[in-house]
């Protein structure tokens, strides 16, 4: 679900604390779009798509990133529900996996 070697890249190249900032700032702003588009036309849904899918990828979120993508191709809000479950699947497991950061930056380093 989530490429650890983006996030590996990611923190090497900010630094341990603005990555977080970053992904802080990522999960509530994607968890606010899927919010916003939950009522909207398929238009306004693959926008909302496209946004998720974009900022996705640059996160190394890989599982919603693909889903947001095959979503933004043929918006329909059963597609938000699956990406709903990617997005909370995916924060569960980069919260688990973000306590290992540190470990991560210093191997980079060494």
């Amino acid at each position: 679900m989530i490429n650890w070697d983006r996030v590996d890249e990611l923190v090497h190249d900010f630094g341990e604390d603005d990555f977080l900032e970053i992904v802080t700032l990522f999960l509530t702003e994607v968890e606010a779009k899927l919010a916003e588009i939950a009522h909207d036309e398929a238009a306004v849904l693959a926008e909302g798509f496209h946004f998720v899918k974009g900022s996705a990828a640059n996160l190394g979120f890989k599982a919603l990133h693909d889903a947001s993508a095959e979503a933004e191709t043929s918006p329909d809000r059963s597609k938000l529900i699956e990406i709903r479950e990617i997005f909370d699947s995916s924060k569960q497991q980069f919260e688990a996996g973000a306590k290992q950061l540190p470990r991560m930056q210093a191997h980079r380093v060494a």
